[in-house]
């Protein structure tokens, strides 16, 4: 599936265009010695969400008639067919075309070799998506399911040594307070997971801990910890002890940025990309 996103992604693109990106930093650095923030994998993240926002995916809030392409207006659900279970497209939206009334489906596939193929959905859609196209290019990516009905991407910066917001349907790369600040979305729980690990991440989107944590009611805290953690823990048992020990330092350090006050206005919304 990654050698199938691989042949899909203009990768020779991006990389001119991050090369390019990385100079133009340099050159903003004015000589001062402190140097960019950010190499030419930080830069190849960036160049990939324009690409794939600007280029390749698609949003789709009602699909057109693909009889007339005319215009469409939502019926309801129906039926997934074996080949739609194929893809993991379990949810199945039907609509009426407004012009000649015939109908056409909307099949909501969770698998993301499919996606490379339809390049169409929601953020669902897009995150599934992306996070391949990540983890094809080698970088560590994970994904992060927002309970108040959002999903998106995190990429693992190793020059910056820390996980970094990415949002395929906003082109936004590490502005974390986008959705509580920039969006006003009362968060509850934000969770992070990947073949390595799962994560409560919620603390890196919010600035208000006092009223997430009001909104945070489907389950005790204590609870949830444990539960992670025993996720977490059975994730790990069959790393090597090198990698345990990397993954240790770093939720370490997640958990220092996750108990540091957050402060943005709603032009920065906080990150340093």
């Amino acid at each position: 599936m990654q050698q199938k996103a691989r042949d899909t992604i203009p990768v020779s693109q991006l990389e001119e265009e991050s090369k390019q990106t990385l100079t133009a930093l340099s050159s903003e650095d004015n000589g001062s010695g402190s140097g960019p923030s950010l190499d030419i994998r930080d830069c190849l993240v960036l160049a990939l969400l324009k690409w794939f926002k600007t280029s390749f995916f698609k949003w789709m809030d009602a699909p057109a008639c693909k009889s007339c392409s005319g215009k469409t207006r939502f019926k309801g659900n129906g039926e997934a067919t074996a080949e739609d279970l194929r893809y993991g497209g379990n949810r199945v939206e039907l609509y009426e075309c407004t012009v000649c009334g015939r109908p056409t489906r909307f099949v909501r596939y969770n698998d993301p070799g499919k996606l490379l193929e339809t390049r169409e959905g929601r953020c669902g859609e897009w995150a599934n998506c992306f996070t391949l196209c990540c983890r094809a290019l080698g970088y560590e990516a994970r994904y992060v399911l927002d309970w108040t009905d959002h999903v998106w991407t995190e990429v693992f910066s190793r020059t910056q040594q820390r996980w970094v917001h990415c949002d395929p349907c906003e082109n936004a790369c590490d502005k974390p307070l986008l959705y509580e600040v920039g969006w006003g979305k009362k968060l509850t729980y934000v969770i992070a997971f990947s073949i390595d690990d799962i994560e409560d991440v919620t603390w890196r989107y919010s600035a208000d801990y006092q009223g997430v944590l009001s909104r945070r009611t489907e389950c005790r805290e204590g609870w949830l910890v444990k539960t992670l953690y025993n996720m977490d823990k059975g994730k790990w048992s069959a790393m090597p002890e090198a990698k345990k020990n990397v993954r240790l330092r770093r939720k370490l350090v997640e958990l220092v940025d996750f108990l540091t006050p957050k402060k943005a206005d709603k032009q920065n919304l906080s990150g340093a990309y």
